[in-house]
């Protein structure tokens, strides 16, 4: 729910709301009289949903047959509700309601539940009842509780953090896959104001990138504002990446030379202003869209920059051959005289770290450098495993400060991480920095589990994984819970998928994950109750969950035609889960 950037459509809103609240499910206030007897007794609440910033809102409503009054109370933000809470604990708690400090689980048939959610913009909505003995009490706590914190001095709900810290778990949100993380991260940077549209758009197009939307990418309304203010190495990249995705891809494919020169021609608007700059670190599809348009455009700076680096050249005849033909031919001296090189010298700038191992002792000496993160200059570096023992005993020893800072690095070390060299102490080390530096934001968690994949890939001894998940166990109470549910269940799928060593550590860790989920199941959606009741069968955790018939019915898939399905993974229990939801879904297929 937003109360700030514009009035007047927010009493729209307001309006709209209390027309579908007291409707005919809710007989509260029928006649809309704000002179009658409730319509006195609702004014000071409807005074502050109208104009009461930063307070809770508390509406009342009437069950028609039973006459029992339940209040809704609203927080303002879904990020308020832990604290609107322990408000509610302390102004009404059980004295006079019947309150165990949850949200309510909303009914989707309810018009009154589904105008809540649709004015506050979130679920998290708390609906309280009180025994008829002390009614009138709950109402006059809630009310005293409106009207105390409209006379407090104004204070933020929730601390803010830092826009470095905001970046380094929007990168290790994306290296992680957690879409819904990274995107919550970057909700968070926007309203913070402290970067600038441009770095917005930087991150907003990486983000669309890594999804591999790259129709939405293109779409962008301030993608040609990006395109000609010379964006960093990534950015780029991810434009290009997206150009060749949907102009270039399908024709090339067929060798279609023609029809992708003519697509480009169509849709590579952008592209010349992407032409400047160094060309060594861009992808191959990168490369194959500027060799492209040098082509059509005869441009001789990336032509000969080609012609010279037959590592490039070559990356482009893998996806388009017939376009490498036309650099294969030198150009002459008189074309070739005073042209720029492709990768031309930069200013002279002080020396950046060129490995892990590197960048990770200079942090000691305090000497973070963005330009690392924002130009992916990792990508270059050899791989962490060749220094893994290193790397770790390197961040063993920094400070606080400096671990802050090596934090920054962990969206670009699971990025680089190799699948079949996994640096496993590196990774160990970042998950104890997580664990002692309360690391536990959703795209910190993303990053955590991450890591912990990393480290478990590596097949540690029994008494090395034992350690690793007491310390996820001991402090799995800070931050495992309904609301981090997709986290929780990816972590514990990665237990039920590693190799297992010491199997009591694995329960250990797996009960603290899964019982809270166990203990608040109406919290969960359909699919992660499933899943998590699953999960704690493969994990031997006995916990207690609802049947599937009492949370909601299996879509089978009756009306699909026979077909034949190739499933394939490196990991046999992924085919086994889907194997075993497939004779689920079509009991009937083979």
């Amino acid at each position: 729910m937003n109360t700030e950037p514009n009035v007047g459509d927010y009493g729209h809103a307001v309006d709209i709301f209390i027309e579908a609240f007291f409707g005919p499910a809710n007989p509260v206030w029928s006649d809309r009289d704000p002179n009658s007897a409730i319509g006195r007794r609702l004014a000071p609440y409807l005074q502050v949903l109208r104009h009461g910033a930063g307070v809770p809102i508390v509406l009342p409503r009437q069950n028609p047959q039973t006459r029992q009054w339940a209040a809704y109370v609203i927080p303002r933000d879904a990020r308020h509700a832990g604290a609107v809470s322990e408000l509610l604990q302390a102004f009404v708690g059980p004295t006079y309601a019947r309150f165990d400090g949850l949200p309510t689980q909303l009914a989707d048939e309810d018009p009154i539940d589904q105008a809540v959610v649709r004015f506050a913009g979130h679920r998290l909505i708390f609906v309280i009842e009180s025994p008829r003995a002390v009614e009138k009490r709950m109402w006059d706590a809630l009310r005293l509780m409106q009207q105390t914190l409209a006379v407090r001095p104004h204070r933020s709900w929730h601390a803010p953090v830092p826009v470095g810290r905001l970046l380094a778990q929007f990168e290790i949100a994306l290296a992680s896959g957690a879409n819904a993380a990274s995107a919550e991260v970057l909700d968070q940077l926007t309203a913070t104001g402290g970067l600038n549209a441009n770095n917005l758009s930087h991150l907003r197009i990486k983000r669309l990138a890594r999804l591999g939307r790259s129709s939405e990418l293109l779409r962008l309304p301030d993608l040609v504002d990006v395109a000609t203010t010379r964006p960093p190495v990534p950015v780029r990249n991810a434009i290009l990446g997206a150009v060749y995705a949907t102009a270039l891809a399908e024709p090339l494919s067929t060798g279609d030379l023609q029809t992708a020169r003519m697509r480009l021609i169509e849709a590579g608007t952008l592209v010349p202003a992407l032409m400047e700059g160094a060309l060594t670190d861009l992808s191959p599809e990168s490369l194959t869209v500027l060799a492209m348009a040098a082509w059509i455009a005869d441009s001789t700076p990336i032509g000969e920059f080609l012609r010279q680096s037959p590592e490039m050249l070559a990356a482009v005849e893998r996806l388009a051959p017939g376009l490498a033909i036309h650099y294969r031919e030198p150009l002459t001296a008189l074309e070739a005289d005073g042209l720029p090189d492709g990768d031309q010298a930069e200013p002279d700038t002080p020396a950046l770290p060129k490995s892990w191992l590197a960048c990770i002792t200079s942090l000691a000496g305090q000497e973070a450098n963005r330009e690392i993160i924002d130009q992916e200059l990792w990508r270059s570096w050899p791989a962490a495993a060749d220094a893994d023992a290193d790397i770790a005993a390197a961040l063993e020893q920094l400070d606080d400060e400096a671990a802050g800072h090596a934090w920054h690095l962990v969206g670009a070390f699971v990025d680089s991480d190799q699948y079949r060299r996994p640096a496993a102490k590196t990774a160990r080390e970042f998950l104890s920095n997580a664990l002692t530096h309360d690391r536990f934001s959703p795209g910190d968690l993303a990053g955590i589990v991450a890591l912990a994949e990393i480290f478990l890939r590596a097949s540690p001894d029994a008494s090395t994984y034992a350690r690793l998940l007491d310390d996820l166990a001991a402090e799995a109470t800070r931050w495992v819970g309904p609301d981090r549910a997709t986290v929780v269940l990816d972590l514990a799928d990665l237990l039920a998928s590693a190799p297992y060593p010491d199997e009591e550590a694995r329960l250990r860790l797996a009960y603290q994950l899964l019982r809270p989920l166990s203990d608040h199941p109406k919290r969960l959606d359909a699919d992660q109750l499933t899943f998590a009741a699953r999960l704690s069968a493969e994990l031997g955790a006995t916990l207690t969950w609802p049947r599937q018939d009492d949370h909601g019915t299996i879509n089978l898939l009756p009306d699909v035609p026979t077909q034949e399905l190739l499933l394939y993974s490196l990991d046999e229990k992924v085919l086994d889960r889907v194997r075993a939801e497939l004779q689920l879904q079509a009991p009937k297929s083979p």
